[in-house]
């Protein structure tokens, strides 16, 4: 197990990372630890989120588990409001619910 400190992600979002890594960058099963204090724990390929992953609040709360392309949500998942209530379920297409208003935040 390899740890990565200051390890810069997709919008520049800085994160600590403790797993499997490849040429210095993650691969395979791991966890980011974020600034805002949110983590991720799941696959990676070529340093982005790739494949089973779950994303989660500052406060511990499950916020999105399911699947991840190119370090974005895509594919089947679900998301959770930060009181854990279930915020929508289903496909996921570059980052954003396939079947939910354009202008809800996830």
């Amino acid at each position: 197990m390899a740890r990565i400190v200051n390890m810069t992600l997709r919008n520049n979002v800085v994160a600590t990372y403790e797993g499997q890594v490849k040429d210095g960058k993650p691969q395979g099963f791991g966890s980011a630890y974020y600034r805002s204090g949110g983590r991720y724990e799941g696959e990676w390929k070529d340093g982005n989120r790739c494949g089973q992953g779950k994303e989660y609040y500052p406060d511990g709360t499950l916020r999105y588990e399911g699947e991840w392309q190119h370090g974005v949500r895509s594919g089947q998942g679900k998301s959770y409001y930060t009181d854990g209530t279930l915020a929508y379920e289903g496909k996921w297409i570059n980052d954003r619910p396939e079947h939910f208003p354009k202008s809800t935040s996830f």
